[in-house]
């Protein structure tokens, strides 16, 4: 592709954009300075509808950029929007969110500062419960045969378990129940907590405390398949953007993102696309997987803890999107997620 032929690219993107009207050569000639007559800007245009970057929705009307020409723009001219003030406000809202509420109320807080930023609805996950990694466990009596079961994480999950046993069981065997398990699984994932490791633990344990082989058999497989779900949440923000966009004016159209974004197994289905490592990635109009979102562009980037990868937040919006703009912040989110989480 030419310089000019780039440049004109980008000026459409840009233009179309900001106004959400096909952008006519007679407009390029007017705004921009390309040295040359509206004419030559319409060839080029031609040539880039012809190559896919352009379509054109009516005939009496200027060009849009397909996916393909969102695709080239992003990959090769856009120029990142940086956060100045905004950003240290944000961090300093959020090291106060974060210190008042803790990590989960703090993930859910940051889907609503992201749609402020980018005036777009979010998606955040919380912590993947697979990754996070095994902090403390408590068995505490509720009767002879009956016990809590009390499990934290490092991301700050809590999750309690009620659990009837087959067999009675004493105050003094699960205080030594506890103290064993925690030093053995203490800094383990939960996707290390295996039933094999568990196993392994059984037949140590059996040698050193009165805890029958029933009761361990059954606490243990608590801990490895009920105690947690798979997943965590999902928080959204700002969903109420989705009907400030002219795309999505047909009835119809709402009705699809709004119900995309009512099923959280739909939604970290689409999340499982991005990948695990540093940076954002841009999945773009029919480059998605998942037909409930071909006609919008998915934005988003994994955050870390103690640079493990544990969760995804990013931005769902219509293709003709602030790319620049999204991208920086979603970026910046991301980054002071992961720091927090890792300098808690």
């Amino acid at each position: 592709m030419t310089e000019r032929k780039k440049r004109i690219l980008k000026a459409i993107v840009n233009e179309y954009v900001m106004t959400a009207e096909p952008v006519g050569s007679r407009t390029l000639a007017r705004r921009y300075d390309f040295g040359v007559s509206p004419a030559t800007i319409r060839n080029d245009m031609a040539d880039l509808e012809e190559e896919s970057y352009l379509e054109q929705p009516h005939r009496s009307a200027g060009r849009v950029p397909t996916d393909k020409g969102y695709r080239f723009y992003v990959d090769a001219l856009m120029e990142l929007k940086k956060l100045s003030r905004q950003k240290s406000e944000f961090i300093k809202k959020g090291k106060f969110l974060y210190k008042e509420n803790g990590i989960q109320e703090f993930v859910q807080q940051t889907s609503q500062m992201l749609s402020d930023l980018t005036n777009y609805t979010s998606v955040v996950s919380s912590p993947q419960i697979e990754e996070s990694v095994f902090q403390h466990l408590q068995l505490v009596p509720m009767s002879s045969k009956r016990v809590l079961l009390v499990l934290i994480t490092d991301t700050g999950l809590v999750k309690n378990k009620i659990i009837d046993l087959p067999e009675r069981i004493s105050h003094q065997e699960l205080d030594q129940l506890s103290r064993f398990l925690n030093e053995r699984l203490v800094g383990l994932s939960l996707n290390e907590i295996s039933k094999e490791v568990l196993l392994e633990l059984s037949t140590e344990l059996i040698n050193r405390i009165s805890v029958t082989l029933r009761n361990l058999d059954f606490i243990n497989k608590e801990i490895n398949k009920n105690t947690l779900p798979k997943y965590g949440k999902i928080y959204l923000g700002g969903t109420a953007h989705i009907l400030d966009q002219p795309e999505f004016n047909d009835i119809s159209k709402i009705k699809t993102v709004l119900r995309l974004l009512e099923q959280d197994k739909l939604l970290y289905g689409i999340m499982d696309n991005i990948g695990d490592k540093e940076g954002v990635e841009i999945i773009i109009g029919s480059e998605n997987t998942f037909d409930e979102i071909k006609e919008c562009s998915f934005v988003a980037a994994t955050y870390h803890l103690n640079g493990r990868p544990i969760g995804k937040i990013g931005v769902i919006g219509p293709t003709r999107m602030e790319y620049a703009n999204v991208v920086g912040s979603v970026k910046f989110m991301a980054d002071l997620l992961s720091e927090l989480l890792t300098n808690k």
